[in-house]
């Protein structure tokens, strides 16, 4: 496998930012199809 191109390894931040954007991709139109009422 090549690991040098796998860019968390080189960032500290990687893994907490990737959680956060799959978080957000799910919080977001969660919220939103509340908010319109579609979730009703």
């Amino acid at each position: 496998m090549n690991f040098r191109a796998m860019p968390e390894l080189d960032w500290s931040l990687g893994y907490p930012f990737a959680l956060a954007l799959m978080a957000a991709s799910i919080i977001t139109p969660f919220w939103y199809f509340r908010r319109k009422g579609w979730l009703n």
